[in-house]
């Protein structure tokens, strides 16, 4: 009677924790191999912002530098002349310049040079040194 009791109880339990599986459907998620449609955006969104920016140079900014660069050579050649008429071979003891809105006045006071800047709303003295 054991061994048909010990049968029995292996039976029922056996019946009662059957277990059961289910099938494994696999999928690709990437649409390029056959996935989902709707993830296509994430993707392309998410290729977009590892993008880098790209730093284009326009026209108008090659011309605006140009223009400046251009502005500075004048300036620094202007300001060269007027050095050379104050200190250089054939130097006047006097003189007066306009720049643009700017009145450059120059004059030889006990060997020093006074250099008178003024644009209208300032005024701007530097005095050199005489040598």
């Amino acid at each position: 009677m054991k061994p048909t009791l010990v049968l029995a109880t292996i039976l029922i339990a056996g019946s009662t924790m059957c277990a059961q599986a289910g099938g494994y459907n696999f999928s690709f998620q990437l649409p390029a191999f056959g996935g989902n449609a709707i993830n296509t955006s994430y993707y392309l969104s998410l290729l977009d912002s590892q993008k880098r920016p790209k730093v284009t140079e326009t026209e108008d900014s090659q011309i605006k530098t140009f223009a400046e660069d251009l502005e500075r050579r004048l300036l620094t050649t202007l300001a060269s002349d007027i050095v050379s008429k104050i200190f250089g071979d054939d130097a006047t003891a006097s003189g007066n310049f306009t720049v643009g809105e700017l009145d450059v006045s120059y004059d030889t006071i006990n060997g020093d040079v006074v250099v008178t800047l003024a644009d209208g709303i300032s005024t701007t003295q530097i005095v050199v040194p005489g040598v």
